[in-house]
């Protein structure tokens, strides 16, 4: 519905559903059919991960520009029409380009906690508080919850099918486009919202995940180990007891937060 609404609507949605169980593919089928102006196309497979799911995506795409959402990625609407701008822009400036929207929380449907501030802002999640409007951020900044970008520069299978696990595996594409030259420049008038209650207990069983994920990154790339960009790979000294004193200090936390 908010693609629908759009300033801008001359553009395509593509939906893959990654084998859903609910009702999602019935429900799909059916806005297909009445879609317009966006219009829709929808594809299916089995369950196999994010990743997966945008190679899918990205292989009905023949559009110049592809825009990248997360399924509880709700875009303002001005979305479409600013990544259109900054690519208009600031494409003679930088040939190999990306631009990287600002993900707020959906404010108006979820709570907002300390913690998820935290996250949405230090990097834990998203790292908006170090980014610089319309200036060059790292590779670690390319998320692909909103980010538009050339789609020649993907092929057809860019998200590397190693990472099982939640996570990184939009950041490892981020690093191997950033070695072909590509920039990845700040624009948050590209705002959307995200629409994903957590509380603290939620986000540190997540945070387990997002480790995994790093481990593989790390493996597929070991020229990182020493980046600041990433946390470091050896554990600070403390991690030993913290591993078995906060997990049981979480609920008391989450409740708190």
């Amino acid at each position: 519905d908010a693609l629908g609404d759009q300033s801008r609507r001359d553009f395509r949605i593509v939906v893959v559903d990654d084998g859903s169980t609910d009702g999602t593919w019935e429900w799909l089928e059916m806005r297909a059919v009445t879609a317009r102006r966006p219009s829709l196309s929808i594809v299916r497979q089995a369950n196999r991960g994010q990743g997966q799911a945008r190679n899918q995506g990205l292989r009905q795409v023949e559009e110049p520009l592809v825009l990248f959402l997360g399924d509880d990625i709700i875009p303002r609407r001005e979305l479409v029409a600013e990544h259109l701008a900054a690519h208009a822009r600031l494409g003679a400036r930088y040939p190999l380009l990306a631009v990287v929207g600002f993900t707020d929380w959906r404010r108006s449907e979820m709570e907002v906690t300390p913690a998820l501030e935290m996250v949405n802002r230090e990097g834990h999640q998203f790292g908006f508080a170090h980014m610089q409007p319309e200036r060059e951020v790292p590779f670690t900044c390319f998320y692909t919850s909103n980010i538009s970008l050339p789609r020649p520069l993907l092929g057809d299978e860019p998200f590397d099918p190693e990472f099982a696990a939640y996570g990184w595996e939009d950041i490892e594409l981020g690093y191997r486009l950033s070695l072909s030259g590509l920039k990845l420049v700040y624009h948050p008038a590209a705002a959307a919202e995200h629409l994903h209650p957590m509380t603290l207990a939620d986000l540190f069983a997540r945070q387990r995940l997002v480790g995994r994920g790093l481990c593989t990154l790390r493996k597929l790339h070991p020229e990182l180990a020493g980046t600041p960009l990433l946390s470091p790979s050896d554990p600070p000294r403390w991690f030993g007891a913290g591993r078995r004193l906060i997990p049981p200090l979480v609920p008391l936390l989450s409740a708190l937060d």
